[in-house]
Parts: structure tokens; sequence; C-alpha cells
């Protein structure tokens, strides 16, 4: 089954948006989401990977450590992914979420404002024609 640039992205943003979904909703003043990226490249030739993060600002405490082993439950009963617990360069804990098609999303939260990240990048996909800087 190819991967087009199409479903890469709809893969990632709407992952994205199933995480942010889980917060409750009394906690959550916005939402942002990247609608359009530049385009990383993969490490065999012309494929592509489309990239986007996903941030809630949040109002009300949330209890980091339960939200986090919320995500890992809930992913990790989805079909293909796998979940790893790690550390974010600042020390908090950072959810590193891989699907066996390559879509790759990493999830944690960041003070000041305090807010739930999500950022990611997909697949690989074939896109011979991209060039360096056009945003999809």
């Amino acid at each position: 089954m190819g991967v087009s640039l199409e479903s890469a992205k709809t893969k990632v943003m709407s992952s994205e948006q199933e995480i942010l979904a889980l917060l409750p909703g009394s906690s959550v003043v916005s939402t942002f989401a990247d609608n359009t990226s530049r385009l990383m490249s993969c490490t065999d030739g012309n494929r592509r990977k489309w990239t986007g993060d996903a941030e809630a600002k949040l109002g009300n405490a949330v209890d980091r450590e339960g939200f986090l082993d919320e995500v890992v439950q809930h992913m990790q009963a989805k079909d293909g992914w796998t979940v790893k617990d790690g550390t974010a360069p600042d020390g908090a804990r950072r959810l590193d979420l891989l699907h066996s098609d390559g879509t790759h999303l990493f999830v944690f939260f960041l003070d000041s404002p305090e807010s739930l990240r999500v950022e990611g990048y997909s697949a690989c996909f074939d896109l011979p024609e991209y060039e360096y800087g056009e945003e999809y």
C-alpha cells in the first residue's frame, strides 16, 4: 500500500487531534494545529515526510502523569502503534509513539503557558517534484 502526501498528512493530523481530544474539555483554553508545513527528506532518495504539530493551551491544571498514562494505554490498544516512555531535553516526561507505517509522534507538556504539545512526522512517500521550502 503506497502512502501519498495527502494520506500521510491526514494520518499525522488526525492522530494529533485524537490525542488532544483525550484532555478534559474543561481544562482546554484553546488548540492550534499546523495544517501546512515544509517537508523533511527521508533517507531513501526523493521520498519525503510531512511534519506537523498540535498544541492545546490549558487553563486548569491537568494531572500530567495520569494523562500521559492514559495516552499510553489508548495508543497501545490501537493496531500498529508502539509507545516508549522517554525524557525531553528539559527532563520532563515525553512519550514517543511510532506506528508500523513510519508515522512518529512525540507527546509532552510545556510550562508557561501550560500546554500539551504533540509533534510528529509522517511515513515516507514519493514526491520527486518537491522543491525545498514549498509548504503542503
